[in-house]
């Protein structure tokens, strides 16, 4: 499509707009499902229970084959190297399932190659679909102003004074995600791509406004986060979306009023922090954090919408090549030198004081409390970091096994944290699948940014470039910020990240010319036969994927039901994980909570059992060891409960409960299973 009829069709009246997009309905009808989903996620958790993203697996599923069947194998275009993407994808994805044959925990090796194939499915409906530039954008923009609606949602429930303790834990907004870097690192893809759209002149004016309205949201709403990874890797970020997108000048110039409305109630956003201490300040301080940014969100979309309008009274400009390489140049460096100002401001001009500072209090675990979270020093992720490392080099070609990480970290770490996850991408891909794992991933990673900038070697149009670059933001994000966090495990981060790369790929995928004469009969006698080939094997991998899927999700949701049955009725809690444990033979999940509530209810007998199963499907785990030796003690079985306990603390030195376990195991009262129970759920509620 040439430049000049895509800005005419895109800066046509709304209803002409309209019309045009859904005459894009074979891949904006499938993509928009796509985009629902992810939507979905971002209100739920971010996707992160098992109960939830299953299912969307599984419509993934199910929405991959209604394309496939729909379009046909011929009809589906895939660049060369989107192909290669595709294939290493697949691959990484079957090495994960292979890593369940040597993983100490098979049950969260199989869940979590179920995540990765979750993601394979995402990115596969994306790439498959015959995208355009006007139904990539419709995409785009149901996306950021999706999640610019939770953000105003969200300061209008801060601005109300609603609940926020259920939004803000520690002073630091967790909602909607649940984890305070995840929201950071959503509301930052939504601020960053919400202002690379604003910035063309093409879009209407009053949309333009609205994006640049729902980027102050976004920004302002990752403030009151006062996530220090995001502080850290956001100059990057913009550095490398600034250098990504054409017309660097217009986005720059576009972010200028989402920074402003930031930076100007910045003192407000902060003091939610400093007021977390009790309900009543809290309450206060998000009410006026949230009257302040609801205002200048308003300002900005009427600021903005003004100067959209202003500008289309002005003609047009033909393109300078020469102008605009100069005008990215300058934006480029005043980008750097804006960052380079700005971290000197916030290090009170000694840079290499306070980065020696943070270095030794995220070495040594530290914390030292502040008026902000920004400027405390102390994190866990040095150990994760340096035990993650150990198991790469402890396993280099296939890793403990997929999503095996935490059993490993135990009985090695130097902090009190438990973390399930290494909380870097590299580091997850090391330690989890190995070199072979890896490579494989890159390799894909590789291949689909080459497939998504295509369009920069051999541009269809302007209008294209500029839809492709946009896509990319959330991968940008997703990258570079999840190299020091676990964003692989948040679907509502990985979802956009790996579907928009995998739609701008299919943005940029080269024309086909029309075939004629013997080379048609040659092309259909070649896709015939491919068909015939592609419709077993097709139809074999389906039943696969949803007896791998499907099984594991009911086996959740039983799981899911027991817990909401276990005080009010035991006995059908235990009878529902008895059929989670069959349905998925492989999860030690069904056992371990089943042990518990045989234990609450005094079935020692049962509980035993029940620990054993989960023993049996993960050695490493050192709660059914605990639990299995409170049974035992129950029993009277005394030597039995100690070998159990010894085990428990071989794996985990630092939890009480074991340690009071054994020290009273010899004597005339030993720790009762209630009182274990009792004390271990304080724990959790410290």
């Amino acid at each position: 499509m040439p430049a000049s009829q895509a800005t005419e069709e895109v800066a046509a009246p709304l209803p002409r707009i309209v019309s045009g997009y859904l005459s894009d309905y074979t891949s904006l009808v499938p993509g928009l499902i796509v985009v629902a989903l992810l939507l979905v996620w971002a209100v739920h958790d971010g996707g992160y229970d098992a109960d939830t993203w299953y299912w969307g697996a599984l419509v993934m599923l199910g929405l991959l084959t209604a394309i496939t069947v729909g379009r046909g194998v011929r009809s589906v275009r895939i660049s060369r190297s989107g192909q290669v993407a595709l294939l290493a994808f697949a691959l990484y994805v079957a090495w994960s399932y292979l890593s369940i044959s040597w993983a100490q925990s098979p049950g969260d090796a199989l869940e979590g190659s179920n995540r990765a194939l979750l993601y394979l499915l995402v990115f596969a409906n994306m790439l498959m679909l015959p995208w355009t530039a006007r139904s990539a954008l419709i995409a785009l923009l149901t996306f950021v102003i999706g999640v610019g609606v939770i953000a105003l949602v969200l300061l209008v429930r801060l601005a109300s004074a609603d609940n926020v303790a259920s939004l803000v834990i520690g002073g630091r907004l967790a909602a909607p995600t649940g984890y305070f870097n995840s929201t950071a690192a959503l509301f930052t893809i939504e601020a960053l791509t919400a202002i690379v759209l604003a910035s063309r002149r093409e879009l209407p004016g009053l949309l333009r406004g609205v994006l640049i309205g729902l980027a102050c949201a976004g920004l302002q709403l990752s403030v009151i986060v006062q996530s220090r990874g995001w502080l850290f890797t956001l100059p990057l970020v913009a550095l490398v979306v600034i250098v990504l997108v054409p017309d660097r000048l217009r986005v720059a110039a576009a972010a200028v009023i989402p920074v402003a409305a930031t930076v100007g109630p910045i003192h407000r956003l902060l003091h939610v922090y400093q007021a977390g201490a009790s309900e009543a300040t809290l309450n206060h301080a998000a009410a006026l954090a949230g009257h302040s940014a609801l205002l200048l969100c308003g300002m900005a979309i009427v600021a903005a919408t003004l100067i959209a309008w202003g500008e289309s009274l002005l003609p047009a400009r033909p393109p300078n090549p020469a102008r605009r390489r100069l005008l990215g140049i300058v934006v480029v460096a005043a980008t750097v030198a804006a960052v380079a100002v700005g971290g000197a401001a916030a290090t009170h001009r000694h840079p290499v004081r306070f980065v020696v500072r943070q270095w030794d209090g995220f070495s040594h675990t530290q914390t030292a409390s502040t008026g902000s979270h920004f400027t405390d020093v102390g994190s866990g992720r040095y150990d994760f970091w340096r035990v993650a490392l150990d198991a790469f080099l402890a396993h280099p070609i296939g890793g403990l096994g997929q999503d095996n990480f935490d059993d490993y970290y135990m009985p090695r770490r130097r902090t009190s944290e438990e973390p399930a996850w290494t909380h870097s991408l590299e580091l997850r891909l090391l330690a989890h699948t190995g070199l072979v794992g890896f490579v494989l991933f890159f390799t894909f990673l590789v291949a689909a940014i080459a497939a998504a900038l295509r369009g920069r070697r051999h541009p269809t149009s302007e209008f294209a470039r500029w839809v492709g670059a946009a896509a990319l933001v959330p991968l940008i994000v997703w990258v570079i910020h999840g190299s020091v966090d676990w964003f692989w495990e948040i679907p509502a981060l990985s979802g956009p990240a790996l579907g928009f790369l995998a739609m701008a790929g299919a943005l940029a995928r080269p024309q086909v010319p029309a075939l004629q004469g013997e080379d048609v009969r040659s092309t259909l006698r070649a896709h015939r036969a491919l068909r015939r080939g592609a419709l077993p094997v097709g139809g074999l991998a389906v039943l696969a994927a949803v007896v791998v899927l499907g099984f594991p999700y009911l086996s959740v949701r039983e799981v899911s039901e027991a817990s909401n049955l276990r005080a009010r009725d035991p006995a059908q809690a235990l009878s529902d994980l008895s059929t989670a444990a069959d349905l998925n033979p492989l999860s030690s999940d069904p056992g371990r909570l089943g042990g518990t509530i045989a234990l609450s209810t005094g079935d020692y007998a049962n509980a035993q059992a029940r620990f054993d199963q989960s023993i049996k499907r993960e050695p490493g785990g050192w709660y059914a060891w605990l639990g299995a030796g409170l049974a035992a003690s129950g029993l009277g079985e005394r030597s039995v409960a100690r070998h159990d306990y010894e085990v428990a603390a071989s794996i985990n030195k630092q939890e009480p409960v074991i340690r009071l376990a054994l020290a009273r195991i010899g004597t005339a009262r030993p720790l009762s299973p209630t009182a274990a129970l009792d004390q271990l759920s304080a724990e959790l509620e410290s």
